[in-house]
């Protein structure tokens, strides 16, 4: 069913062409990626996709720059499209693949919308005088004030990130008219990735007065900023407690890191390019010797070390049943694995998928126990 599906899916984008659509991430549409991309209208024909969907040939994903088998993939991605609770989470999916196989040329994803963009513009609008310069792309985070849009937070952000985490409410999942997996007053909230304190700080708001945030972040270039945009909202900096671990199935395993700051780069391995270590912590440590009496929220976004978080974190999930918002576009096998992990624990939880760019970035898994 879901090869159909994604066969359909594909045969009707290929038709598309979209010279103007933006490239991923910070960088505008260019003169060469125009050319490029009318060789991709020309590429991507409907006889050529018939072709490789047959075939099964290998896919180069657009902005992640891996390449996948679709035949590989195709049995794993319909056992996840049958997990998937709502028709608009399983039409994601199916986006979601069209998009990573065709790419921006030919496929635009829900919120690739003029009310997306309008408000996008906006947010640039806020963009304060005072910035933060950084050695690493996006180069700039500029101050904002969010008292305009309704939160009582400031922060050093991008501004296409923060657009993500307060307007597109990134780590939100409306399921209907009357439940929506978010954090919710007095949340104890686990923000694995917390980078430069956009999520915690998002989160602590959500929380209130009793909530808690512990938000684990290990690069020291990220810290500094989160530092910085944490004593920037004295009202809610005492609600979020940093964690200076990077998280995996097992504590002490030495780590070692590039600090390139959200692009930093870690691994098990020491090299030159490396320029600090540290140690793993994970999830079960953590709430053990946190003596935590409940946890309800536990976001990640940690550069695909997401399937060893949730394995070290199992004794947690199992006892408290948080909601649960997974990043998964960091691998293919993560869109496929990561629900098979949880959905394993007979716990009862139900799957939900979204999605908050208009590139292959920042698909999330929402699971709750209802």
């Amino acid at each position: 069913m879901f090869y159909t599906l994604l066969k359909k899916q594909l045969l009707e984008e290929s038709s598309n062409y979209y010279p103007e659509s933006e490239s991923p991430r910070y960088n505008k549409i260019t003169v060469k990626k125009r050319v490029i991309n009318l060789g991709k209208r020309i590429f991507y024909s409907r006889l050529f996709i018939n072709l490789i969907i047959a075939n099964n040939y290998l896919f180069k994903e657009i902005f992640l720059g891996k390449v996948f088998s679709l035949k590989k993939y195709l049995n794993p991605l319909e056992s996840f499209y049958n997990k998937l609770e709502t028709d608009a989470s399983k039409k994601l999916l199916l986006k979601l693949m069209a998009f990573r196989i065709l790419g921006y040329v030919k496929v635009k994803l829900p919120l690739n919308t003029k009310e997306y963009w309008n408000g996008l513009e906006e947010v640039y609008k806020n963009e304060g005088n005072e910035f933060i310069e950084l050695d690493y792309a996006p180069f700039k985070l500029p101050f904002h004030d969010l008292t305009n849009f309704s939160f009582p937070i400031k922060v050093y952000l991008h501004s296409k990130a923060l657009y993500m985490t307060f307007m597109i409410h990134h780590y939100d999942h409306k399921i209907d008219n009357t439940h929506t997996i978010k954090v919710e007053k007095d949340d104890v909230v686990l923000d694995l990735g917390g980078c430069y304190g956009d999520s915690s700080l998002y989160f602590a708001n959500l929380a209130g007065e009793n909530g808690k945030v512990y938000s684990f972040e290990f690069i020291p270039s990220n810290l500094e900023v989160l530092n910085k945009n944490l004593a920037l909202n004295p009202t809610l900096k005492h609600r979020i407690e940093i964690v200076d671990k990077p998280l995996w199935d097992v504590s002490g395993k030495k780590v070692f890191y590039s600090d390139l700051g959200a692009s930093s780069k870690v691994g098990f391995e020491n090299s030159s390019e490396m320029s600090g270590q540290t140690a793993t912590l994970s999830i079960d440590d953590f709430v053990n010797t946190k003596e935590l009496k409940r946890l309800d929220f536990i976001k990640t976004d940690i550069e695909g070390a997401e399937p060893f978080a949730i394995k070290g974190a199992i004794k947690s999930i199992s006892k408290f049943k948080p909601k649960l918002a997974i990043s998964i576009y960091h691998n293919m096998s993560d869109f496929t694995g990561i629900v098979n992990q949880i959905d394993e624990l007979n716990l009862g939880y139900k799957f939900y998928l979204g999605h908050a760019t208009t590139y292959s970035s920042e698909t999330v898994l929402f699971c709750t126990v209802n």
